[in-house]
């Protein structure tokens, strides 16, 4: 009896844990409604702390709880402007990531809309 499987992976074709760790760290992040719609925002431009919280429906404290660890691992950069924190996201990939993230959610979308019977 033959198998239609290619066979096990190779060493090289497993993913490393520590890959792993980050990629889950990077979903779990994205995973958040309002945090993903605030780096939306911050893909297209800077964004004051009160501006994100306005735009997301959250007090400026929540708004700042959900940006902390990406500011403190350097993911976003902040600057003050009188008594304003600017937000701003200078990591092309991460904005082209983030991009490529909602193109495809909305691919899919589309694709389960073409199989739903027309109302």
């Amino acid at each position: 009896m033959t198998s239609e499987y290619a066979g096990l992976p190779t060493r090289e074709d497993i993913i490393s844990n520590d890959l792993l760790d980050m990629s889950m760290i990077i979903l779990k992040t994205l995973s958040d409604p309002a945090r993903l719609q605030m780096l939306w925002a911050l893909s297209k431009s800077e964004h004051s702390l009160s501006e994100l919280s306005q735009f997301v429906g959250v007090s400026p404290t929540v708004a700042g709880q959900l940006l902390a660890k990406l500011r403190t691992t350097g993911v976003l950069q902040t600057r003050k402007s009188g008594r304003h924190v600017i937000y701003s996201m200078q990591d092309e990939r991460l904005k082209k990531f983030i991009g490529q993230t909602l193109d495809f959610a909305e691919y899919r979308l589309q694709i389960s809309n073409d199989d739903l019977p027309a109302i």
